[in-house]
């Protein structure tokens, strides 16, 4: 979850303003410092943006100013027989393949219900990285086609480009077929 830190009032660069304008602070979370240092400790090259909330994959892609294609969509599931939980992560014009992800893990799954309390992510800001999170990573081979993957760093309001054949490197998924179209 984004760890509120307080507020703080905007000042007028042109000069005294009637009502001020309160702006949300926020301070990064350990899943982001994590990804960061992994990142750093790899001498990955990457770009981190800081930005408004973004609650879907498409809001964020408009407000990074990319194509939804080029988002890294991480859903977090539950095995049905035994519990586990995995990450899946694809190209975020796609949707999760209920079919293809039992093929991929060996059971069943469904949508976590404790997400936030699993990753220390609230929905929406969990971050491809199973590894940081402590869960099993299955990708999509599609992601691939984007040379740049963009997303979410544990926070709705950060966000980290990066090259997505580094990804694959440092992550070191599974690369399985797992999603398809959405209609």
């Amino acid at each position: 979850m984004d760890q509120f830190e307080g507020w703080v009032v905007e000042e007028s660069k042109t000069g005294p303003i009637e009502e001020p304008v309160l702006l949300k602070i926020y301070m990064s979370t350990p899943v982001y410092k994590n990804i960061v240092a992994l990142l750093d400790s790899n001498d990955c090259t990457y770009e981190t943006q800081h930005h408004e909330p973004t609650l879907t994959s498409q809001i964020a892609a408009d407000v990074r100013g990319v194509s939804l294609e080029s988002g890294a969509k991480a859903i977090v599931a539950k095995g049905h027989k035994t519990g586990d939980h995995y990450l899946f992560v694809m190209p975020a014009h796609l949707k999760l393949w209920g079919g293809a992800a039992k093929r991929a893990c060996g059971e069943a799954v469904g949508f976590a219900k404790n997400c936030e309390e699993l990753t220390g992510c609230v929905p929406g800001s969990v971050p491809p990285f199973g590894s940081v999170i402590g869960l099993k990573t299955y990708v999509d081979p599609r992601l691939k086609e984007n040379e740049i993957i963009h997303f979410n760093a544990g926070s709705l309001t950060d966000s980290v480009s990066m090259r997505c054949d580094d990804y694959l490197k440092i992550e070191q998924p599974e690369v399985v077929e797992i999603a398809k179209e959405i209609v």
